[in-house]
């Protein structure tokens, strides 16, 4: 309608959903603002901190960045996080969960798309915007059997370059995701995520928007104008296929800029597929449950049971669909 405001969507996800090809997609919507994992960076920029001895105050009345970062810098100068942490180079005022939460309440009215880890609000479920700030918060599911092996082969790589003191060497054959991630959250992530659906039912939605990634890989021409709908999206069919090039990511709000540094590079590492992407693809077969390893197995039927509640209120595909 002419009359109503322009969309603020979140899209809570687990690791290894596709979602940064999404986030993708959606910058085509015209005027439409994507923000890259504000929390989840924020989340990680305090972990890796924390480990250093300088821990994130909560709040932004508690942070001067000109005197916590110069001092930070000269700490790190000849180490090994040298060349990964470059404030001069990062969007200090996202740094905070606090910050984001502040900034996403005074956002323009302009269509707004945040595509964030559920995990980067474990813990800060009062960071979050308020409600009358009118953001609906949707959640994009996967099978735990389909995301967990692709996110195993994922961390032992992030594992291995984090150059924290102490890091044992990281062995693919013995390494144990369940054990062997320091940044590892309650439930692999899956409870995050289903205690932030949760807290949102409660507080901000009683019927929020779930969507499972592989039955919109499957038939996206059914799915994603349905996602469209139930977020008061502008559906056109033109967005089921989008410009391969990977420019349209310059534009995205995020912490770390995303191009011309060498903290872009750690960036276009994990995503370079999704950045280069240009249509949604149907997922590949499941790997077979005897050639998974103990770890991955561990973590699927530990999870299980929070993808499969979440997913009985997702928006299912048309009866004709070929999904």
């Amino acid at each position: 309608m002419s009359d109503s405001k322009p969309f603020r969507v979140i899209m809570w996800c687990v690791p290894r959903s596709i979602s940064t090809a999404i986030a993708k997609c959606f910058s085509f919507i015209d005027n439409t603002e994507v923000w890259f994992e504000p929390y989840c960076l924020a989340f990680f920029q305090d972990f890796i901190l924390k480990g250093m001895g300088v821990p994130l105050p909560r709040s932004c009345g508690d942070f001067d960045p000109e005197a916590f970062l110069g001092p930070l810098k000269a700490m790190m100068k000849g180490s090994p996080m040298e060349h990964v942490f470059l404030p001069e180079k990062m969007d200090v005022s996202l740094m905070l969960r606090d910050g984001i939460r502040q900034q996403l309440e005074s956002q323009p009215d302009k269509p707004t798309f945040i595509k964030d880890m559920a995990y980067g609000v474990t813990g800060y479920l009062d960071l979050l915007p308020k409600k009358e700030a009118g953001y609906k918060h949707t959640f994009l599911i996967r099978d735990p059997e389909r995301m967990f092996p692709s996110w195993r082969t994922l961390l032992i790589t992030q594992v291995a370059q984090m150059p924290m003191p102490g890091r044992k060497s990281v062995d693919p054959a013995t390494f144990d995701m369940t054990t062997d991630v320091p940044f590892m959250m309650p439930g692999y992530t899956y409870k995050c995520q289903y205690d932030l659906w949760k807290h949102v039912k409660e507080n901000f939605d009683p019927n929020p928007v779930v969507i499972d990634v592989d039955e919109l890989l499957a038939n996206p021409a059914d799915m994603l104008p349905k996602y469209f709908e139930a977020c008061g999206m502008p559906w056109d069919a033109k967005y089921l296929q989008w410009d391969a090039s990977p420019d349209i990511v310059k534009t995205w709000r995020c912490i770390l800029p995303m191009s011309g540094t060498r903290a872009d590079g750690t960036i276009r590492l994990v995503h370079k597929i999704a950045f280069e992407s240009s249509e949604f693809r149907a997922s590949k077969p499941k790997l077979p449950r005897s050639e998974m390893t103990p770890d991955t197995i561990k973590a699927i039927d530990a999870t299980a049971d929070y993808y499969k509640e979440m997913a009985e209120t997702r928006i299912k595909a048309s009866e004709n669909s070929n999904a």
